[in-house]
């Protein structure tokens, strides 16, 4: 499959969690001689007008504003002030995004699919939709969905000052749409792209199917 770089797509990659079960920074930790977060961003580049990572800790993560990824350099962007959880991540995302569509990624997923990404991009466009989730038997991945920023970002800074976490409160807010199963496993191949490391035991077994 092949990409194309979207002007209208900013790809942020969220990396403000505490890793408290991996025990360490899993963003930086190497992931097939790289930091996992260097790679995640390396997979979005293809597909993206422009990179974004979105963190509690910039100091630590200020040196990829000296990478590029793709011919693009990553901006690193504070987190929102507020509540800790889901919905800070979401609304922090879409804050610092500066283009129309933001495809919001965790940085922990090492198999994330950029292919995946256009095509859900392709969908909020062309359906005129806030948001386009992937969904598969576990229930959906908003952590791997794209949304429109106009749209999403007042209701999702809304729910934060309110300090309402669940994902599902902004999706059920707006105009969504879902890309199911069998249309995800067509477009990126398997539903491998939404595994995340969280564990030393799953980062290693990651590394073992990379």
């Amino acid at each position: 499959m092949t990409t194309v770089r979207r002007a209208d797509l900013s790809c942020v990659v969220q990396a403000g969690g505490l890793s408290s079960r991996m025990g360490c920074d899993k963003a930086r930790m190497a992931f097939c001689g790289e930091p996992l977060i260097e790679r995640v961003l390396g997979r979005l580049a293809p597909v993206a007008g422009e990179l974004v990572v979105t963190t509690s800790r910039p100091s630590e993560l200020a040196y990829l504003e000296e990478r590029a990824f793709g011919g693009l350099v990553p901006r690193i962007v504070s987190d929102l002030e507020g509540p800790a959880g889901a919905m800070r991540g979401i609304a922090s995302s879409l804050a610092a995004a500066r283009l129309p569509l933001v495809a919001i990624v965790a940085c922990d997923m090492p198999f994330v699919s950029p292919e995946l990404i256009g095509a859900l991009a392709d969908h909020v466009e062309a359906e005129a939709l806030d948001v386009f989730v992937p969904r598969e038997e576990r229930g959906i991945e908003p952590l791997c969905a794209v949304w429109r920023r106009e749209t999403c970002s007042p209701i999702a800074y809304e729910l934060l000052a309110g300090d309402r976490q669940r994902i599902r409160c902004l999706i059920d807010r707006v105009n969504a749409g879902y890309l199911d199963e069998p249309q995800i496993v067509a477009v990126a191949g398997s539903t491998l792209c939404f595994e995340n490391v969280n564990t030393p035991e799953e980062f290693a077994a990651a590394e073992l199917l990379a």
